[in-house]
């Protein structure tokens, strides 16, 4: 029968649903006061049945503040949630209040939000997202952004605002949206660090470059020297270059060309590379206003000089190949050389220089060398030319026996001789 008499009202005008609705709600009452409950929201689910009814027909036919009111009443949630949702800035901000403080009692703090946002009352709801850890929506996030206006003490209650929601955004892990915010309220500087803990290299190199803010760009570029840049098309390391140029931060780029340089020996042994970086990195130390200016160009310089001579030697192997070994043996004596040459690269010179001439004896001393400063071979010398070595010896690989560092010592003395 209520089933019948509830699809005939929802079909019918306001006024029936209306007084459909008291009649449900007389009967939930009755029976209500005939168990002796006082509290509706620990009312039977017979009970319960007929104020959904009444509530649902109260909300159909406009008399929205008496349906609230039996769901505050009866604790119905999931009646009040369908309710909530139809609830419109046209509502009395109070009713929109008092809604919203019933979803916070009960734990629904972003549905309390949303509420306190259709009341116009944008502090309140910052208030509570920044209590409660509230996610905040693109859609509630436009909505807590006043416009500016021509009036001075609403443009900083309104950059208030903004820096509170960004901040909740932020440490709810929502970047993006936070870099907005910050944005809007003017402070780039927060919002190109919001956008870092992002990680989106597009959107990081595109900001550095609206901002024009010499922090900005200094910020992206530390952030791209963090990518596999040696490893790009070219396009990362062009920004970095670009970055530090356009923030003047010549300290900044003197270190970066010095790290190019180490990658140009490290993966690629490409020393022709390595100093090139070299010199680019002094010439923009020369430029800073650094305190350790001097030093630096000063320790640079030594390394674009032992570089320099590494480089020479290679390129003389075959036309004057007395000029490269007195080179390499003055480079691996040299203390500092590690700081700017790979001491391997200078002894695989050497090593495969007297394979190639079929001197075995030097080119076992050297190995042997290599092994005594406990430079690991792999890296620097081909295991089959390291086999021939030895065969020519007579001597087992990684043997120590049959007094051959005497023999090491004897060949070394032989090899001084000889430049």
């Amino acid at each position: 029968m209520d089933s019948e008499l509830m699809s005939l009202a929802l079909q019918s005008s306001s006024r029936a649903m209306i007084d459909c609705a008291l009649h449900f709600e007389q009967r939930a009452m009755s029976l209500a006061s005939e168990t002796g409950l006082k509290q509706l929201h620990r009312a039977p689910e017979s009970v319960k049945a007929l104020l959904r009814n009444a509530i649902l027909l109260y909300h159909k036919g406009g008399r929205v503040p008496k349906a609230l009111d039996l769901c505050f009443q009866s604790q119905l949630h999931e009646a009040l949630r369908n309710i909530a949702e139809d609830l419109g800035s046209d509502t009395d901000p109070e009713l929109l209040v008092q809604v919203a403080s019933f979803f916070m009692s009960h734990g629904q703090h972003q549905k309390a939000v949303q509420l306190q946002l259709t009341a116009g009352r944008i502090r309140e709801a910052l208030q509570l997202c920044m209590e409660h850890n509230v996610d905040i929506t693109e859609e509630m996030a436009e909505k807590m952004t006043l416009p500016k206006t021509k009036n001075e003490a609403e443009n900083v209650f309104r950059t208030e605002c903004l820096g509170k929601l960004a901040y909740c955004c932020e440490s709810r892990g929502n970047y993006q949206l936070a870099a907005k915010k910050y944005t809007q309220a003017g402070d780039k500087l927060k919002a190109m660090q919001a956008l870092l803990k992002s990680g989106d290299t597009e959107k990081i190199v595109f900001f550095a470059n609206v901002a024009r803010q010499a922090k900005i760009y200094i910020l992206a570029a530390n952030y791209l020297q963090s990518l596999d840049w040696h490893n790009d098309n070219g396009e990362i390391m062009k920004n970095i270059i670009g970055f530090y140029t356009k923030a003047k931060s010549f300290e900044s780029l003197s270190g970066f060309y010095e790290s190019c340089s180490q990658v140009e020996i490290d993966e690629y042994r490409d020393y022709e590379k390595a100093l090139s970086a070299l010199r680019e990195s002094l010439k923009y130390m020369a430029k800073s206003r650094s305190q350790s200016k001097d030093e630096r160009c000063k320790g640079l310089q030594q390394k674009i000089y032992l570089v320099e001579r590494f480089v020479e030697a290679r390129k003389v192997v075959k036309t004057d190949p007395n000029e490269m070994v007195k080179i390499a043996h003055q480079l691996v004596e040299q203390p500092d050389v590690e700081a700017a040459v790979r001491v391997g690269d200078v002894f695989a010179l050497l090593v495969e220089f007297y394979h190639s001439q079929g001197n075995m004896q030097q080119a076992y001393v050297l190995i042997e060398k290599m092994r005594d400063r406990q430079i690991v071979l792999n890296p620097y010398l081909d295991a089959d030319l390291i086999e021939q070595v030895y065969q020519a010896m007579g001597i087992e690989i990684n043997s120590n026996a049959g007094g051959e560092e005497g023999m090491a010592e004897e060949l070394d003395e032989d090899i001084e001789e000889d430049m």
